[in-house]
């Protein structure tokens, strides 16, 4: 028996791959992307080349991080906008617009740090307090941009359904994982005392100041609470959905199974940043979870399967219902 839809939806999931495959369409997107593979490239040179560090990491890792960062950023959205149909020109102009606005952050992040200077939470000086509040503006205009960019992706009609639900979930919780860095700038209370007072308002880290003992390279700390770590998993769920969401296509026949394990795996990777967020606010490393974490993060497995389950079986009753009656 064949289900009515199925060869419809088998040529939506080779859209999907062919869409995939074409040169990115943005070309401000495109140019960006480019631009941060080659400031990569020298970055990584001088991560190992520049002897100097700053804050207990050698001095090129967060400019390379951040150039990484930009370019999937970057490359993701060029990709997302060949699906969009109704508003492509503001579409475009966001677009843009995001390419500007992560110039300027960039280019401030590898600058202060070539000169040997932190540049986030830095007012130690009137020109410190402008650049930070020129960086301030500029990760909200990126986040204002994404979020109306993503609005013209939202229903886009291109998409087979499942990776327009993957699309939806990386949007809401990408724009999440940015909103975190937000709760990051007020000045902790033991920054603004005079006799401690060292120019910086803001950190990262939870119980302790920036710059401890942390991951290789992602720089975590591995002895307080660090809000970086559920900002990294939001932020690059706008990365790690829709891949998975491709993935599956190619992988999985069943329409149902894509979408049970799609939207299970969606449920808990939220899951896992309301974690890690919680947990980096009561101080506690990532690397050194409490029983409470740990139960907390069992929960998010069992709700995930319930989740996938219930929705494997909800799309297979609506697949039965929609079969021809013999």
């Amino acid at each position: 028996m064949t289900v009515i839809g199925s060869d419809h939806r088998y040529a939506r999931r080779m859209e999907n791959w062919r869409a995939a495959s074409k040169v990115l369409s943005h070309r401000g997107l495109n140019l960006m992307a480019l631009a941060c593979l080659v400031g990569s490239a020298v970055a990584l040179v001088l991560y190992f080349a520049d002897p100097r560090e700053l804050l207990g990491v050698p001095l090129w890792e967060k400019p390379l991080k951040f150039l990484i960062s930009g370019a999937l950023y970057s490359a993701t959205f060029s990709w997302l906008y060949s699906f969009v149909d109704t508003g492509k020109k503001f579409a475009h102009l966001m677009g843009n617009l995001i390419v500007i606005l992560l110039v300027v952050e960039i280019v401030v992040i590898a600058g202060l740090g070539a000169s040997g200077t932190t540049s986030h939470f830095n007012v130690s000086t009137p020109f410190h307090i402008a650049i930070w509040s020129v960086m301030a503006a500029a990760i909200t205009g990126v986040w204002v941009s994404t979020f109306l960019l993503g609005a013209t992706l939202w229903n886009a009609p291109r998409m087979a359904s499942e990776l327009r639900l993957a699309v939806r979930w990386a949007l809401g919780l990408g724009l999440a994982g940015m909103g975190i860095a937000f709760t990051m700038t007020p000045p902790q209370p033991q920054q603004v005392l005079p006799e401690k007072w060292q120019g910086i308002a803001g950190a990262h880290t939870v119980g302790a100041a920036d710059g401890g003992p942390g991951i290789p390279f992602l720089g975590w700390s591995s002895v307080s609470g660090d809000l970086r770590v559920s900002h990294f998993f939001g932020l690059h769920a706008l990365q790690v959905l829709p891949l998975l969401a491709l993935v599956l296509s190619a992988l999985i026949v069943s329409y149902a199974a894509r979408v049970a394990i799609l939207q299970g795996f969606a449920v808990g990777y939220g899951m896992l940043i309301v974690i890690t967020y919680v947990q980096a606010l009561s101080g506690e490393s990532i690397t050194n979870p409490s029983t409470l974490t740990l139960a907390a993060t069992a929960t998010m497995i069992a709700i995930s399967l319930l989740i996938g389950g219930w929705t494997f079986i909800r799309v297979k009753k609506s697949e039965g219902a929609l079969a021809p009656r013999t």
